[in-house]
């Protein structure tokens, strides 16, 4: 008897391809240490470029605070606002963000968060960080 194994592919790799985004945007809920029994003066689930990852939809979190910034997705990325050079205006194609410049070396370079509510993210940052 014979079995046609590769009739069942499909079946399987839609259950792990749905996997894998449900965890994906699991991950991002997870905070920072920094964060325990903070409020943050802005928060919101967005899409963009960590490093040379586009995450597309709200798989990034990006979390202000008054001494500090997190942007979470496969991993939580601690910025103290001294270790931020600028934040910079960014238009990507039909998307508008924000690009942060940081000098931590342990962290990718590029770092593009693409917030809807900009005017509450630059509320957030304003008199911490100049804006180009």
């Amino acid at each position: 008897m014979e079995s046609n194994y590769l009739a069942a592919l499909p079946a399987v790799i839609l259950p792990v391809v749905i996997g894998i985004f449900v965890w994906i945007y699991m991950r991002k809920d997870r905070q920072h240490a920094a964060e325990a029994g903070k409020t943050p003066t802005f928060s919101e689930n967005c899409a963009g470029v960590v490093g040379w990852i586009t995450y597309k939809g709200p798989f990034i979190r990006v979390a202000v605070y008054p001494e500090f910034l997190v942007v979470s997705c496969d991993r939580q990325y601690y910025l103290p606002f001294s270790q931020i050079s600028q934040i910079e205006r960014r238009s990507f194609m039909f998307n508008k963000g924000y690009r942060i410049h940081h000098n931590n070396s342990e962290y990718p370079k590029r770092i593009e968060v693409w917030v809807s509510g900009r005017d509450r993210f630059e509320a957030a940052i304003a008199g911490k960080m100049t804006l180009t």
